[in-house]
């Protein structure tokens, strides 16, 4: 077995569950799932499987200059990896990226055109989903439905043609009546009000929040913002994460992002801050629901990389675990803003938050 880094996908940073076939770079001994490599067509076992990644591909070209050595090498199988990435060969040598970036990123671009025009549906009374799927299939006969599906809950999320299509067919289920449907609900928004007084009452800092800055006119306002979690700040002052609705965002925001306290005026800025496991270093989920602890993996460290909790970590050295899995530079720690996969989860949850302006 190789080293927990090892394990990873290059994908989707998931372990080797043996469900798969996993194809391994014989230079560099990372490798991923012949599925997220879109490599299914394989034939024999993972371990027969003789695989070189695009990056030591182009080392070794350069080091040979023989396009048969890969071929022998591969055994053939980098013929289709090379096919694959000729439709994106110039983006690979533009940006640096191996084939395992290139298909996240196209997946990602797939997955956001795809997702663009969705609509959420379920039924006000007790409904089976079939039933429901059935019924609306019939209402919107004359609009072409994309794909469909159930979720969890016993709604239907269906994809349409375009944006003008889903409101057509959005107002045309509001009609009937027994049958509710939205677009999907962003996020709300999270805000960091700063550098708090301690002697601040934090029972009522909502109820003054609202007095002090003129918010009573929002109808419901006292359930449209509830504090978050607070963390302990410079000269003894505290920093209150606060939820909002984004009527109440918009709002802040038009006084300059500024809040009035009992103790004077306050800075106020948008919070994105991911959630992290702090057992797999995973974003997503918390380390109490984390399947890898679950399983009884090993913890990784936050800070250094090492098997072990991050809290009790004693090293100076600073590693990425999530960029040394990926092959990118990892001299920082999980949540460092120099960390190219904490920053595009920052960005993912900024463009998914609603924030009302």
């Amino acid at each position: 077995m190789g080293s927990p880094v090892d394990e990873l996908c290059l994908v989707c940073h998931e372990r080797d569950d043996g469900k798969v076939k996993w194809l391994k770079c014989l230079k560099c001994k990372l490798g991923g799932h012949s599925t997220c490599m879109r490599m299914t067509g394989l034939k024999s076992n993972a371990s027969e499987v003789n695989w070189v990644c695009d990056p030591c591909a182009l080392v070794i070209k350069s080091e040979v200059h023989l396009r048969e050595e890969i071929n022998v090498m591969t055994d053939g199988v980098t013929l289709a990896v090379e096919e694959a990435v000729s439709a994106q060969s110039g983006q690979v040598e533009k940006d640096g990226m191996n084939w395992a970036e290139v298909v996240s990123r196209c997946r990602k671009r797939k997955r956001t055109q795809k997702n663009k025009n969705l609509l959420i549906i379920k039924a006000k009374g007790s409904k089976k989903a079939v039933d429901m799927k059935k019924e609306v299939e019939e209402l919107l006969s004359d609009v072409q439905i994309m794909d469909s599906k159930f979720t969890n809950k016993g709604n239907i999320v269906i994809n349409l043609e375009s944006e003008e299509k889903r409101n057509a067919a959005q107002n045309k289920l509001h009609e009937v009546g027994n049958l509710i449907a939205s677009n999907g609900k962003r996020w709300d928004p999270k805000i960091m009000v700063c550098n708090v007084a301690r002697n601040e009452d934090k029972e009522s800092l909502i109820e003054e929040i609202i007095v002090r800055n003129n918010l009573e006119s929002i109808d419901g306002v006292i359930n449209k913002i509830k504090i978050v979690s607070e963390r302990p700040a410079a000269g003894g002052t505290v920093h209150y994460v606060l939820k909002c609705d984004p009527e109440v965002r918009a709002r802040i925001h038009g006084m300059n992002d500024k809040l009035k306290l009992k103790w004077g005026v306050h800075q106020v800025y948008d919070h994105y801050f991911p959630l992290l496991c702090y057992h797999c270093l995973i974003f997503g989920h918390k380390s109490d629901s984390c399947q890898c602890k679950v399983k009884g993996h090993a913890p990784h460290c936050y800070k250094c990389a090492g098997q072990h909790e991050g809290r009790s970590c004693q090293s100076d050295v600073r590693k990425c675990f999530n960029c040394a899995a990926s092959k990118r530079q990892s001299e920082h720690s999980v949540s460092s803003l120099s960390c190219p996969i904490f920053t595009s989860e920052v960005n993912r949850i900024r463009l998914n938050t609603n924030h009302g302006f």
